[in-house]
């Protein structure tokens, strides 16, 4: 089964745990159901490794034994490093389609130069305010809600609507909120986005559990914010 018709469905599945050999399913007498399991899961730690988690769905769409013995890939907090779609950008305005018209987005891997058209039906309720680590980040267009959304497993987490605190920190014009900028940061057990408005003193956050965004700085206007490797920085008007 091809990477692409693999990466398309919804998987549910529990947080990946550290990998290690359950209860051993009865396997097949031959083909690739017959390799022993320790050779699976090393196949399984190099793939992983290499950062492409649409050749881990791949590798465990192969046969029901690989499946039944390694972690399904849909964490559905979304908080595992491993299970992010690393090498994975978004080319939005590649065919001058808009994602949200045509409820899908490219993809090209950086490492392998392949490229994978993904198809998100909630795009059609939605408008994507960024990327990080591949995953897509989501505002929704009447509640203002964020959503993150791993492209590959489908996996979302849901964050709280930004109108309250925009209103309060930001103002009643509608334009900055259209050009917000959002990146996913936070450590190996926890995930949060951070939301900058430009031109705007202010940048706001929440985690999944959170009711309402906070305020995390006040006072400076920046030129961008980028995330890398879990924190966020930011580029000052007229630094060099």
């Amino acid at each position: 089964m091809s990477p692409e018709t693999v990466a398309g469905r919804k998987r549910k599945g529990a947080s990946l745990a550290p990998l290690a050999p359950g209860k051993r399913p009865a396997r097949a007498s031959g083909g690739w159901a017959s390799l022993p399991t320790d050779i699976v899961f090393l196949v399984l730690r190099r793939v992983l490794a290499g950062g492409d988690i649409v050749d881990y769905i791949a590798f465990r769409g192969v046969c029901f034994y690989w499946r039944a013995c390694t972690p399904p890939p849909g964490n559905p907090t979304l908080r595992d490093p491993r299970l992010r779609p690393r090498d994975w950008v978004a080319l939005c305005d590649g065919d001058a389609v808009r994602p949200d018209d045509a409820c899908e987005i490219p993809f090209f891997n950086t490492r392998t130069a392949r490229r994978i058209r993904v198809h998100l039906p909630e795009l059609r309720r939605y408008r994507i305010v960024g990327f990080t680590d591949g995953l897509v980040i989501l505002l929704h267009k009447s509640t203002t809600a964020v959503r993150v959304v791993h492209p590959f497993t489908r996996a979302a987490v849901d964050l709280p609507p930004l109108v309250r605190v925009y209103r309060k920190e930001v103002g009643q014009y509608k334009y900055p909120m259209l050009q917000m900028v959002a990146v996913v940061c936070g450590g190996a057990n926890s995930i949060a986005v951070a939301v900058w408005f430009p031109s705007k003193t202010v940048v706001l956050a929440a985690e999944p559990d959170d009711t309402d965004w906070k305020v995390i700085y006040r006072g400076t206007c920046f030129l961008t914010i980028l995330p890398f490797q879990g924190k966020v920085y930011t580029i000052l008007w007229g630094s060099r």
